[in-house]
């Protein structure tokens, strides 16, 4: 029987793979980095670590002791919730590249509020890597016609509460504007779970933005 650690790298792990190609792909644009910030401590943070050696890689949010030893960079303590007060924010040397995957949904702050806090962490000319689920998923969709709710309710660990929101491709391009980011790729992809054919197929060829993945980057313009 596979370990619950087992279960979520494998439900991950093609996500993983196209964060890492998303992150590469903005590396290459910028002609390098040398500045990373991964916010929420995770699995992904030893593969930046891998993958982009010359870089300094530092992570924010709640520390994850599953990982202790393992990082080489500074690890910011914060609650991004708190992000509604710019008084409390982690006043930090500016990044070249901060990563946002799978996070948003899990705060119940202002996602206004939460994005300018970390545009606040990007240099003039900085990326934003966003990934997060698509609330108007074909799987999603064919639940709520079955009569169930796509929506898990929340959870007693406040560290780990489940989802609060989730937002659609428009609502992002929303958020960005309002955060004064420039949208600079877009990308929906089934990434989660098993690969499925059909469903993968359905998701291509039918209106409306179906697949359950969504990635940006986000530029923070230059001075």
């Amino acid at each position: 029987m596979a370990s619950p650690h087992e279960d979520y790298l494998r439900f991950h792990q093609r996500r993983y793979q196209f964060l890492l190609e998303t992150v590469q792909r903005v590396e290459k644009v910028r002609s390098g980095c040398e500045r990373i910030l991964d916010i929420g401590l995770s699995y992904q943070t030893l593969l930046f670590q891998q993958s982009f050696p010359q870089a300094s890689v530092d992570t924010v949010g709640y520390f994850d002791h599953r990982f202790t030893g393992q990082l080489r960079g500074q690890h910011i303590n914060f609650d991004l919730n708190l992000a509604a007060d710019p008084a409390a924010w982690p006043v930090v040397e500016p990044y070249d590249i901060v990563v946002m995957a799978e996070v948003i949904e899990h705060l119940h702050t202002a996602p206004s509020q939460v994005l300018a806090c970390v545009a606040s962490w990007l240099r003039p000319g900085g990326s934003l890597v966003l990934q997060t689920p698509n609330p108007i998923s074909l799987g999603k969709r064919l639940g709520l016609l079955a009569g169930r709710s796509p929506f898990e309710i929340l959870r007693d660990d406040p560290t780990n509460p489940g989802h609060f929101c989730e937002y659609t491709v428009a609502d992002l391009k929303r958020l960005a504007r309002q955060t004064k980011l420039d949208l600079t790729g877009l990308w929906l992809r089934n990434y989660f779970g098993h690969q499925n054919v059909l469903y993968n197929l359905a998701c291509a060829l039918l209106p409306g933005q179906l697949h359950d993945g969504i990635t940006f980057t986000l530029r923070k313009p230059p001075l």
